[in-house]
């Protein structure tokens, strides 16, 4: 087996050369910066084989678990393979399962891959209609509890591909699918760390998906989920949450709808920031929903002391 690959290309690489200089030599289109892995602008991914730790430090830990590495400073010392840039993300088909309404403008689409589609909770995946109508939606699913992938999805009256899926698409008809892609996942979190969910809409999906993850892996520290809502329809989940926040000791569920007599009239940025002032210098944070909102807590956190590399996100952009 060559010592390093680039998708099921063998690559040539003498010892103690890096990744970066063999793939240059070989033609290979391969982006870099400083070649001093200061930068980060080298990052390859590999898709079997360890990375020397070496390589990947300064990456994130779901960085790290994902196989990226900075290929300037990268001297194999075992096999790599290598995720081509151009096909690190394939396609496949997968079988519409079935579609419901969670909320009056949230529909659930539970979809079947025809083949394996390995992935970590919380992750996103793009879902593509045709080559001008694709997009990205966040999973609620687990990989290693659900036999589908489960997306929420807002019904936007303007929004094509909502009212594409919505519309057109019934339980047994195919759909292409990519990815996953994404760092909002269970990793890098101590088991007694505080762990502290926040999302808005449908920013309700992934933290669902981290959620379980956290308790499946035997999380230990509190872990506080507050999801912003506009009404109370638009809560969802609030009953499965009430009940697991019943059932586990360490977690508490806090639904914020937009109410001028609640406190901070429901604003789930300005409820969560207020009751997490003693935990912002040690806890682990995930933030989920539109870019305002996400923008928000992550300024507000990093100033009142939380750590930037113990804040996780997944933005959600609207596309119409």
């Amino acid at each position: 087996m060559s010592l390093l690959s680039y998708g099921d290309r063998p690559v040539e690489i003498a010892e103690g050369e890096t990744v970066l200089s063999a793939l240059l030599r070989a033609g290979i289109k391969a982006p870099h910066g400083c070649r001093a892995g200061v930068c980060q602008g080298c990052v390859q991914r590999a898709l079997q084989g360890e990375p020397p730790a070496q390589a990947q430090e300064g990456l994130s830990d779901a960085q790290k678990a994902q196989g990226f590495f900075l290929a300037c400073i990268c001297a194999p010392k075992s096999p790599l393979i290598l995720a081509p840039i151009e096909s690190s993300s394939p396609r496949l088909d997968a079988i519409v399962r079935s579609m419901d309404l969670l909320a009056p403008d949230i529909m659930r689409l539970r979809i079947e891959p025809e083949a394996a589609f390995p992935y970590r909770a919380g992750q996103f995946l793009e879902l593509v209609a045709s080559e001008d109508l694709k997009r990205c939606y966040s999973l609620a699913s687990h990989p290693e509890e659900d036999p589908f992938l489960e997306m929420h999805i807002r019904l936007h009256p303007d929004g094509r591909m909502s009212r594409h899926l919505s519309q057109n698409l019934s339980p047994g008809d195919r759909i292409e699918i990519a990815g996953p892609e994404g760092n909002c996942f269970y990793e890098g979190v101590e088991p007694d760390q505080p762990l502290v969910l926040i999302g808005a809409g449908t920013g309700l999906a992934p933290l669902w998906g981290v959620l379980r993850d956290a308790l499946r892996r035997g999380h230990r520290g509190p872990i506080r989920l507050y999801h912003g809502a506009r009404d109370r329809e638009s809560a969802y989940h609030a009953e499965e949450m009430e009940v697991l926040a019943r059932a586990r000791e360490n977690f508490a569920y806090r639904p914020c709808v937009r109410d001028t007599a609640a406190a901070h009239g429901g604003d789930v940025a300005a409820t969560a920031l207020a009751d997490e002032q003693a935990s912002l210098a040690h806890a682990a944070f995930f933030l989920c929903g539109g870019e305002k909102l996400v923008a928000r807590l992550k300024r507000e956190l990093f100033l009142g002391g939380a750590k930037l590399k113990h804040i996780r996100a997944d933005v959600f952009t609207q596309a119409v």
